[in-house]
């Protein structure tokens, strides 16, 4: 199988190319720098140079291609709405453009279960709960938004699909850094105690159940990825942070305080036009501040999916991996 990937230089990119390549399949990798470049190509596959809004580079990329795996997107807890519309949503169409006019069969977005985020907690939802845009988060709206312009792209000849996956996680992510910077600068809270049940999605497990909705959709359908389990969230993070040799302090606020102090510190950023981002957002609040739980039963019936890997083994994984780099 030939596959062309976006987002191939990030930490989940990184991952579907080495899976991919280790199945033997030919990959082919966006790449929008030089260093990104590199980065693909020590995973064997081929750089193509281009970013999101050049079709064109793609399109060139995408010739004899089976399957367009499209990770790339723009998530962060804080900027402007143009800033994410043009990453996640232009440079969603013009992926499935460019996917369309190099005659490829099959896409399949890395989408977000935040897609489906308001204020409200969510509690066994399944992929009949509506997607969501949210004014206060320009992050879950666009996602939102290129979710929608995949699954309306599906046709005869052209099978779309989206796989939402929960707090991505495993060796070489972002998150568990940030976490320890945060607790290690005195700036690490609670909210509620942490004391809310949650879900999260390993990056081998993104990786194996989007390779699964580009072998076995029938097209123009989302499926929510987990591990299976469902955690606490003060549980996890502590263990998180364990691994990595920090411990979480004690001091929490009410969810509504923290809501409230996240949006007059958001009028303030703009107000004040700061370029750094504050250091806590409605978005933020949303993402990792209450209750998520869901259902993969879907991917389960329709894929046949099941995580690959075991929370006990990615976290032993992960444990090795800070070892090793000390």
């Amino acid at each position: 199988m030939k596959v062309f990937v976006t987002g191939g230089s990030g930490f989940v990119g990184r991952c579907m190319i080495q899976m991919l390549c280790d199945r033997g399949d030919e990959v082919v990798a966006l790449a929008r720098s030089e260093q990104a470049a590199r980065q693909v190509t020590q995973l064997d596959a081929k750089a193509v140079q281009g970013d999101l809004l050049d079709e064109q580079a793609m399109i060139r990329g995408m010739q004899d291609c089976d399957v367009v795996f499209h990770i790339a997107g723009f998530l962060s807890i804080w900027g402007k709405y143009k800033a994410f519309y043009e990453t996640n949503v232009l440079g969603t169409e013009c992926a499935l453009a460019a996917a369309q006019a190099a005659n490829v069969p099959c896409f399949v977005q890395i989408g977000a279960a935040a897609s489906v985020f308001d204020r409200q907690p969510l509690s066994q939802i399944d992929e009949s709960y509506p997607l969501k845009q949210p004014e206060f988060s320009p992050y879950i709206a666009t996602k939102s938004i290129a979710e929608q312009r995949v699954i309306a792209a599906n046709r005869p000849g052209f099978r779309t699909s989206v796989v939402r996956p929960s707090w991505i996680w495993g060796k070489g992510d972002h998150v568990l850094p940030q976490l320890v910077t945060a607790v290690k600068t005195g700036q690490f809270i609670w909210i509620a105690q942490g004391k809310y049940p949650y879900m999260t999605t390993h990056v081998t497990n993104v990786c194996h159940g989007a390779i699964l909705a580009a072998e076995r959709s029938p097209g123009g359908q989302a499926y929510f990825l987990s591990d299976g389990d469902v955690v606490q969230f003060r549980q996890w993070v502590t263990t998180l942070l364990q691994i990595a040799g920090v411990k979480p302090g004690q001091l929490s606020i009410p969810r509504w305080v923290a809501w409230n102090v996240a949006e007059l510190m958001e009028s303030i950023w703009k107000i004040t036009r700061r370029k750094d981002v504050p250091p806590i957002t409605r978005t933020m609040v949303r993402l990792i501040g209450q209750e998520l739980t869901f259902t993969d039963r879907k991917a389960r019936k329709e894929l046949g999916y099941t995580p690959i890997m075991t929370r006990e083994l990615g976290l032993a994984e992960l444990a090795d991996a800070i070892c090793k780099t000390g």
